[in-house]
């Protein structure tokens, strides 16, 4: 498979080579990257794995990723963007960090409201007291969400906030 493997790490994506994915994903992201030696740059573990390839190739890595298996390591892992499949710590993740946040003012998920669109906002979606998924988001996502307002293009986020909190 022609893919690459990126690994955010202090602000800088680190991949083992550079090529048109990790350039989209950088550009994408407005982060830089590097090029770095992953014998020596994996001896410590990392909580995030990135795999990122053409649209074409993703059905082949998600098919690949259904069959990995470690009963040393545990991993979630999930498609995030049409490029872009992402194995992290399940630990990590958008709810987990939420829900500390909300905790620290003494709120609840119930309290809260977020804007999702893709498969890994998921957990997030369902997990907020209102859940709005974005017009072009993850069918998963959509059909989780409370709402579902116009796409990020097309200020989706400010026309429901218009619509229902002011």
């Amino acid at each position: 498979m022609n893919i690459n493997y990126a690994i955010p790490y202090e602000g800088v994506l680190c991949a083992p080579r550079k090529d048109l994915f990790i350039e989209l994903l950088a550009k994408a992201d407005h982060v830089p990257y590097k090029v770095v030696d992953y014998d020596e740059f994996l001896k410590e573990p990392k909580t995030k794995l990135m795999i990122v390839c053409s649209p074409t190739e993703m059905n082949k890595v998600v098919e690949r990723a259904k069959t990995f298996h470690s009963d040393q390591y545990k991993s979630a892992s999930l498609k995030t963007a049409s490029i872009l499949y992402e194995y992290m710590d399940p630990r990590v993740s958008k709810t987990h960090g939420l829900q500390q946040i909300m905790t620290l003012h003494g709120w609840t998920m119930d309290n809260l409201l977020s804007f999702g669109d893709e498969d890994n906002d998921y957990d997030m979606i369902v997990n907020s007291g209102i859940g709005v998924a974005m017009a072009n988001g993850s069918e998963k996502t959509k059909n989780a969400a409370d709402a579902i307002t116009a796409d990020n293009n097309h200020d989706g986020i400010a026309e429901y906030l218009e619509a229902n909190l002011l």
